[in-house]
């Protein structure tokens, strides 16, 4: 099932990153699981668990990166972003489809260092895919997708 409308019901809190792959401006981004408030497009109201994410966002632009160290203050993050074994896991995701800005944040870890880092930048269009779901009231009952 894929959506390409209203992506600030998508959170990708917890979440994990398998697999990233860039190609220009586009980003392919692989997540171990995701929520979306609700499925309207498929007639469910309740939100769903989804399993195995893929979101796709296409011309990507002002992309920064911050890392906010030693409870100093933020500073700029240069060199490879390691996302799938650096980055924990997202804490937050904040989505402004008027402005068509997107932000991620958590735990970061390198060179024996943990601290938090924040990803922001402006896109085009998106796609999100997934193969499996449950509803929020099934995952209460511990229901999980199966991917």
């Amino acid at each position: 099932m894929k959506i390409n409308t209203n992506i600030k019901r998508l959170s990708l809190h917890d979440s994990h990153f398998e697999n990233v792959e860039r190609i220009g401006n586009d980003i392919e981004l692989i997540f171990d699981w995701a929520k979306l408030d609700d499925f309207n497009e498929g007639g469910i109201e309740d939100g769903l668990i989804l399993g195995k994410t893929k979101l796709t966002i296409k011309g990507i632009s002002n992309e920064k990166f911050k890392g906010y160290f030693d409870g100093a203050k933020w500073k700029p993050m240069t060199g490879p972003i390691d996302f799938v074994n650096s980055w924990q896991e997202v804490a937050n995701t904040k989505i402004d489809e008027k402005l068509k800005q997107f932000q991620l944040d958590g735990m970061y870890h390198a060179e024996k260092e943990n601290y938090w880092i924040e990803w922001s930048f402006n896109y085009k269009n998106f796609e999100i895919e997934w193969n499996s779901h449950v509803t929020s009231a099934e995952w209460k009952e511990g229901k999980l997708p199966n991917d």
